[in-house]
């Protein structure tokens, strides 16, 4: 009985009807919307700042990443196409060919797997 008494002492708990105050509801969807601005702000505030970065250098970090990447259980590495805005498919397949590795274009879920290539 202790637990039901300290839960009706919560200003913000539902009351024994069920009915929430309209003025809690609007203050935590006020509150929800304002965190989803801000991170799309972050988010968008990041995403350009990368857009700024030479491609040139954008290449090099691929081709760092791609060399130096842990692969997963079935050999394949991960790579987050959105790092490399500047970067298309192919130009990134042509980095992956310079460092012996071949793109796997299928199941891919958004992302670059890049497997190196086996030599005969």
């Amino acid at each position: 009985m202790g637990a039901a008494t300290h839960l009706a002492a919560v200003p913000l708990a539902a009351p024994p009807g069920g009915v929430v105050s309209p003025v809690a509801v609007g203050v935590i969807g006020t509150a929800l919307g304002a965190l989803v601005v801000v991170n799309l702000l972050i988010a968008w505030g990041s995403r350009r700042k990368r857009r700024q970065v030479p491609v040139g250098q954008l290449r090099d970090e691929l081709r760092g990443e791609i060399r130096n990447g842990a692969p997963n259980a079935r050999g394949l590495i991960r790579v987050n196409p959105a790092r490399y805005p500047g970067i298309s498919v192919g130009e990134a397949e042509a980095v992956a060919a310079e460092e012996g590795f071949t793109r796997q274009t299928h199941g891919t879920k958004g992302m670059w797997l890049f497997l190196r290539r086996v030599s005969d």
